[in-house]
């Protein structure tokens, strides 16, 4: 588990319920940043809501449901090779978040017809 918050522009709005998918084109801070604020989602469940509130004050995660996080992780392995973090961050994601019901899904294609 780790004492570091996420940076303070993680923590403007939900955490990713309902919210749009990074763009294409989303560097590897950026998704670094959706990554890193699910995993403090899913140490404040694994915590639970007294000792989260507790270790991460008013920015402990509590609110109930499923944090959907869309990102292809093979996608992200494949345009950042070099992001060690990032890979990292991915991982625990995947590997904690089903637990405490945060998970990461690819987005869908979306296709227009005109």
């Amino acid at each position: 588990m780790t004492d570091q918050l996420p940076a303070p522009e993680a923590f403007i709005g939900p955490s990713r319920r309902g919210k749009a998918s990074l763009p294409a084109d989303a560097d590897a801070e950026q998704c670094a940043a959706v990554l890193r604020r699910a995993l403090h989602t899913v140490e404040c469940r694994e915590l639970g809501p007294e000792a989260a509130g507790k270790q991460f004050g008013p920015f402990a995660d509590t609110a109930v449901g499923q944090v959907t996080v869309l990102m292809d992780e093979d996608l992200l392995r494949a345009r950042h090779p070099g992001e060690v973090e990032l890979h990292r961050l991915a991982r625990a994601v995947r590997e904690r978040g089903p637990a405490v019901n945060v998970v990461l899904v690819p987005p869908k294609p979306t296709m227009v017809l005109m």
